[in-house]
């Protein structure tokens, strides 16, 4: 789940990318110089994006350490 959201970021910011600077060689016309607000709802939505990404990630990691120390082979007792 992570890997797919994490390749939607990515083509979300690539596409934020084409829409700020264009793309003269297939004739791709500058988005943003026309639709300002647009393009600042779409850099906030990639920004928390990418934030929820990262909490995920982070409690990805809590949960898989606590179940490897659940069943982790050298216990105390």
């Amino acid at each position: 789940m992570a890997y797919m959201i994490v390749a939607a970021i990515g083509a979300a910011a690539q596409s934020a990318a084409f829409a700020k600077l264009g793309e003269p060689q297939v004739e791709w016309m500058k988005v943003c110089d026309m639709y300002g607000k647009f393009c600042n709802q779409i850099g906030e939505g990639i920004a928390s994006s990418v934030l929820a990404c990262a909490s995920m990630i982070i409690v990805s990691a809590i949960s898989a350490f606590s179940l490897f120390r659940l069943y982790a082979g050298n216990k105390a007792w």
